[in-house]
C-alpha cells in the first residue's frame, strides 16, 4: 500500500505545474550561439570550445535535432558545462506533445513555428509553462505578428524575428524592422533577432530593440569560436 501511494503521489508531482520558467540570469541583451552542424562531434567540439564563456546561451538548430535525435541537447549541456539550451524544434503541429519531448530531452527552451496557427502554439505554450521550460515563437514568415500574438490564450517568454538561411540567400530582408512596433504593443516580452548576423548587424538588431542575438555561421564555422561570441559580446557593448 505504501508502494502504490509513494508511485501516486511521484506521478502527481511529476503532472504538477512547475511555475513559470525563467530565461537564465544574464545581462540583456545576451548572446545566443545556433548550432545547425548535422554531426554531432562538430557540435560537441563547439560546445567545448564555448564551455568557459559566460552571458551566453546556446541552442540546438533544426537540422542538428532532425539528425541527432533531441537527446543531443543534453550531450550539449554536459559538453558546455550545463549551459542553458534552447531547442529549436519549428513545432508546426503537436504543440504540447513537442515540449514533452523537449523536456525529456533535457531542453531549458523549446520553439514553436508562428505559422502553426493558435490551435497548436496555445496548447505549446501552456505545456511549456507546465513542465517549466522558457517558450520561443519564431516569426518567419509570419506576416502579422500583432494579430498572431493577439488571438493567443498566453503570451510567450520570447519573440524570434528570423530571417532563414535560404530567404539570406535569395537576399531577402530581415523583418526586424517591424521589431520596435511590436516590442511597443507587448512590452512584457523579450526579443530575439537571428539570421545572418556578425558584429555589425547585431548591434543594429540592438538598436531596433533586440533582447537576444542569436549568431549561427559567424561563431560555428570559425576556428575560434569563443573569441567570435566575445566579438559579438563586446559590439554590444558600445
Amino acid at each position: 500500500m505504501a508502494a502504490k501511494k509513494a508511485g501516486a503521489q511521484a506521478r502527481a508531482e511529476a503532472q504538477a505545474p512547475q511555475g513559470p520558467a525563467q530565461l537564465p540570469a544574464l545581462t540583456i541583451p545576451c548572446v545566443q550561439v545556433a548550432i545547425d552542424f548535422t554531426d554531432e562531434s562538430a557540435t560537441l567540439r563547439v560546445c567545448e570550445l564555448l564551455a568557459r564563456e559566460t552571458g551566453m546561451i546556446l541552442e540546438a538548430g533544426t537540422p542538428l535535432i532532425k539528425k541527432c535525435g533531441i537527446g543531443i541537447v543534453r550531450k550539449m549541456k554536459q559538453a558546455s558545462g550545463n549551459k542553458f539550451v534552447v531547442a529549436d524544434l519549428k513545432t508546426l503541429d503537436v504543440g504540447a506533445l513537442e515540449v514533452q519531448i523537449a523536456k525529456e530531452g533535457g531542453a531549458d527552451a523549446a520553439v514553436v513555428s508562428g505559422l502553426a496557427g493558435a490551435a497548436t502554439i496555445n496548447p505549446f505554450l501552456s505545456e511549456c509553462k507546465r513542465v517549466g521550460i522558457v517558450s520561443y515563437i519564431d516569426m518567419m514568415n509570419v506576416r502579422d505578428s500583432i494579430g498572431l500574438l493577439r488571438q493567443l490564450n498566453h503570451l510567450p517568454d520570447v519573440v524570434l524575428f528570423h530571417r532563414g538561411i535560404d530567404s539570406e540567400g535569395a537576399g531577402a530582408d530581415h523583418a526586424l524592422e517591424n521589431l520596435p512596433r511590436v516590442k511597443s504593443e507587448f512590452p512584457g516580452l523579450k526579443f530575439a533577432v537571428a539570421g545572418g548576423l556578425n558584429e555589425k548587424t547585431a548591434k543594429i538588431a540592438l538598436h531596433e530593440g533586440a533582447d537576444i542575438v542569436i549568431v549561427g555561421r559567424f561563431v560555428t564555422g570559425v576556428q575560434n569560436p569563443a573569441a567570435a561570441v566575445r566579438l559579438i559580446s563586446e559590439s554590444l557593448e558600445r
